[in-house]
């Protein structure tokens, strides 16, 4: 018996589909260009450098970006092993570009300083990455290397899990007396501003405000210099926080000038900013953790509102009549 003519092509199309399944998927159009090259952090003149460098057969025209990100290795029970990666550096923060370009030297090697610290990175892990990114190219480079972005990466385990432990101690201490600063700071500033409502001395202001002005730019200006990782979750709080603190300071002064050299009506909005400040520094020693001893003028309102809320109580004791359930 004959095959019918319709079943002939169904049966070499299955034929082929099963071949098919046995052989290993094509490479993709990417992976004739290699880039073999190692990460390192070298201290050079009291900063701290990451550095790539090896050898690569992309075309010395095309125009690579490097970066470097924190690498954290996650255990799933799913998926088993996870990475994830966020940059060092985020768009042009801290003065330095988010990635360096640059190109292969033409005997295809390369060396580059792609991120300087002034503060000492911590002990983790590290992934370099040399990204192609098609809209940096000429329309030539397109064509010979391709439309779609691919990267190429290299690892890096700075210290031990035991150093790191040892950095986490050491600026959870600089965190608290950094906070400590802050309060202090703040304490000064409302104190300066009640004594110049009540007597008002323009030149004895600036005076003061210069000096406590220079203390307050002193300690953002460290405080820029700490990492945004969530990979270290504390760090990044307490940027975050400590430099929300110093920003809401210069907003009250710059608030305290206006009222008294321009005759601004703002005193409710400088109370609001005070009380703000307040706030803000309780939920941050919670949020990080940290148990920095209270300045009496920052701690003042919660003694105040404590004592009124065990006042009756207390009168209850001292003399026991009625029913102390309606004192509770």
């Amino acid at each position: 018996m004959a095959a019918s003519p319709l079943i002939v092509p169904i049966l070499l199309a299955a034929l082929a589909q099963g071949d098919a399944k046995g052989q290993a998927p094509p490479p993709p159009p990417d992976a004739k260009w290699k880039a073999d090259f190692k990460l390192s952090m070298i201290e050079k003149e009291g900063k701290w450098v990451f550095v790539i460098e090896g050898t690569t057969n992309i075309p010395p025209e095309v125009k690579l970006r490097a970066r470097v990100y924190a690498l954290e290795i996650f255990g799933d029970f799913k998926e088993g092993e996870r990475e994830d990666d966020e940059p060092l550096v985020w768009e042009d923060e801290g003065g330095q570009p988010s990635y360096r370009g640059f190109h292969p030297e033409p005997s295809g090697k390369f060396r580059e300083e792609v991120y300087t610290f002034v503060r000492k990175p911590y002990s983790i892990r590290y992934r370099a990455k040399v990204h192609y990114i098609p809209r940096d190219q000429t329309d030539a480079v397109t064509l010979k290397v391709g439309d779609d972005d691919f990267f190429r990466k290299a690892d890096l385990r700075v210290g031990t899990d035991a150093d790191y432990e040892k950095e986490l101690i050491d600026r959870v201490g600089e965190v608290a007396r950094d906070l400590e600063a802050m309060e202090k700071l703040y304490g000064e500033l409302a104190d300066k501003y009640k004594e110049t409502k009540k007597k008002f001395d323009g030149d004895a202001w600036k005076k003061w405000k210069e000096s406590w002005f220079e203390k307050v730019e002193e300690y953002n200006k460290r405080n820029e210099q700490r990492f945004s990782l969530w990979a270290v979750w504390m760090e990044r709080q307490a940027k975050m926080r400590i430099g929300g603190m110093c920003e809401l300071m210069r907003r009250i002064s710059t608030a305290a000038d206006e009222h008294f050299f321009e005759g601004a009506k703002n005193e409710e909005r400088i109370q609001e900013m005070l009380k703000g400040f307040h706030d803000y520094f309780e939920e941050a020693i919670e949020v990080i953790g940290i148990n920095a001893p209270l300045d009496p003028r920052t701690v003042g309102p919660l003694l105040a509102a404590y004592e009124k809320a065990f006042a009756p109580l207390r009168a209850w004791i001292l003399n026991p009549e009625g029913d102390p359930m309606k004192v509770l």
